[in-house]
């Protein structure tokens, strides 16, 4: 299973929101053009996508590790 059918599959059963699924394919996005651009422009891109990582992390981590009972 690839990394984005993974949060696919978590979007379709209520893990996480369709809306995380889609931040974590732009963070998957983000991650992957690391290897093709150092510019400025990708570190301004890459900061602004930060806070809403952050939360989105904990968010994931927390549903692994308690799961999710709603």
């Amino acid at each position: 299973m690839t990394f984005k059918d993974s949060f696919r599959h978590a979007a379709k059963h209520g893990l996480i929101s369709v809306e995380a699924c889609e931040r974590w394919f732009a963070y998957r996005d983000n991650r992957n053009d690391t290897a093709h651009d150092y510019g400025a422009d990708f570190a301004e891109t890459t900061l602004k996508l930060l806070p809403t990582f952050i939360v989105d992390a904990r968010e994931l981590a927390r549903v692994i590790v308690e799961g999710d009972d709603e």
